[in-house]
């Protein structure tokens, strides 16, 4: 693909974002203008102890936002706001139309991609565009379509399904409410749709790749003020490059998931879960076999006094082939912000997820990670938390209002040394090595993310990976990953 076709869409978009934050302007000195109004001064608004609101932001799974508050003409000031809120009734806010969308332009480059075991240098460009529909008729059916498109260049390895995919169907779903009070409603969910559980630790939505996780299946949603409950019964897709996507038959994932916040403020809760999981062709360094999993986990969360908090803990009974499964995961995030002008945090994240100690006992105890987060170490998304310890230690920082930075050194260990290090797709990425050193390597990391506004955003990465003598003794090496992120949603 020649360069003009990605330098483009960062042309047009960058453009399109100034555009937007000028039309906001012009639209907010416009409405003075006509009120005979002045903008506020410093002190009117230090006096109120109120300032205009901000428009929410872009979430991960773009069918959780919700526009009907554009139904007050007020309150649109965003150049996308015509196509974010297109009524269909007089006087009926809920009935609308939303239309909305992303463009995103990536670059990364391994040196050397999987340690330099059986592979080498590979850097490539990715580009995500993505398409969506939301129809809301009324307050209790809703139609939601997302097409999207993957594309990559300049890979040296054949580029895997995930982030080539030139066109394809990602979301399509209804949902009919059947019970809705002022404070609790119960939505009914049919069709292709995404998951993102808590803090991602076990589902989430793989954003780093060009095609997110998607599943095919029914899902139940209860929503009260202090209360959110999700139960689902699904089967994954499967991505291909050559035609339509399709459910996964020899897969079955089905789970609940009940959190409970402690108050209005949504800061600090618990949550406690079921996920089961059958598959046809499990496979782990042991061997391949049917898989039955239940994974039985909580998580306590919350923010009180500049500390924040995130620890999990899970679980996993079943069946393995002819073996029983007993395997568990421990994890915690947590850190102190102090009270300055860049807000510096400490931070310290910590996992634990046992391996196979003895493959011949009959128990397999290797934890499955089942549908994580992308970049749930660093972004160079290198190890699967399966058979690891990990101690990372962290630090971030906000440099101006839309510039952060964060980076840590994160050491790793193998659980059991009778067991592999895995990829993330979930393969064998280094054999078991018994004799060889429990001791992975070290990842040194350092992100730079900055949002030019609500429309469009940069991220930028670097990982140095130093490898220890496991990585060694299967012959591998110290590697570099680097990536660099242009977004734009609408």
């Amino acid at each position: 693909m020649e360069l003009v076709a990605w330098i483009f869409p960062l042309l047009l978009l960058t453009s399109s974002a100034v555009l937007a934050d000028e039309a906001a302007a012009t639209a907010t000195k416009t409405d003075q203008a006509e009120s005979g109004a002045s903008a506020p001064q410093a002190e009117e608004v230090a006096e109120t102890g109120e300032s205009p609101p901000a428009p929410p932001s872009y979430k991960m799974l773009r069918f959780t936002e919700d526009y009907s508050w554009l139904s007050d003409p007020a309150k649109r000031g965003d150049l996308f706001d015509p196509i974010k809120y297109i009524p269909l009734r007089t006087n009926e806010p809920y009935w609308y139309l939303t239309f909305g969308g992303e463009v995103r332009e990536r670059f990364e480059g391994n040196y050397d991609q999987n340690f330099g075991i059986g592979s080498g240098e590979n850097s490539y460009w990715m580009q995500r565009v993505t398409l969506l529909a939301d129809l809301h008729l009324g307050e209790r059916v809703r139609f939601f379509v997302e097409g999207i498109s993957g594309l990559v260049a300049g890979e040296s390895l054949p580029a895997p399904a995930v982030n080539k995919d030139p066109i394809n169907l990602q979301f399509s779903f209804m949902d009919v409410i059947p019970y809705l009070t002022e404070d609790e409603r119960l939505t009914l969910r049919a069709g292709r749709f995404g998951l993102s559980l808590g803090s991602g630790r076990l589902v989430a939505t793989r954003a780093a790749p060009n095609i997110p996780f998607k599943f095919d299946g029914f899902e139940a949603i209860y929503d009260r003020p202090l209360w959110h409950v999700t139960t689902f019964v699904t089967r994954p897709v499967i991505e291909y490059t050559d035609r339509f996507d399709s459910d996964d038959d020899s897969t079955g994932f089905w789970g609940l998931y009940l959190t409970h916040w402690f108050d209005d403020s949504r800061k600090s809760g618990i949550d406690v879960y079921y996920l089961g999981i059958s598959r046809e062709h499990g496979q782990y360094a042991s061997g391949t076999g049917n898989e039955l999993r239940h994974s039985f986990g909580t998580r306590w969360f919350g923010e009180k006094n500049q500390w924040d908090w995130n620890g999990e803990a899970v679980v996993q009974v079943g069946d393995f082939g002819d073996e029983s499964i007993l395997a568990w995961t421990a994890s915690l995030d947590a850190g102190y912000t102090w009270e300055a002008s860049w807000k510096p945090r400490l931070g310290l994240k910590a996992d634990i997820a046992s391996g196979n100690n003895n493959p011949t006992n009959g128990t397999q105890g290797t934890f499955d990670a089942l549908y994580f987060k992308s970049g749930y170490f660093n972004d160079a998304s290198l190890i699967r938390p399966e058979n690891i310890i990990d101690v990372h230690p962290n630090l971030s920082a906000n440099l101006t209002r839309t510039l952060t930075i964060d980076g840590g050194a994160d050491v790793f260990w193998r659980d059991s040394r009778n067991d592999a290090i895995y990829a993330v797709p979930g393969f064998v990425a280094i054999p078991a090595l018994k004799t060889a050193s429990a001791f992975v390597g070290t990842a040194l990391d350092v992100n730079l993310e900055w949002r030019v506004n609500r429309h469009l955003s940069f991220l930028a990465s670097y990982v140095h990976f130093f490898s220890g003598d496991y990585i060694h003794a299967a012959g591998g090496r110290d590697m570099n990953y680097v990536s660099t992120t242009m977004s734009f949603l609408f």
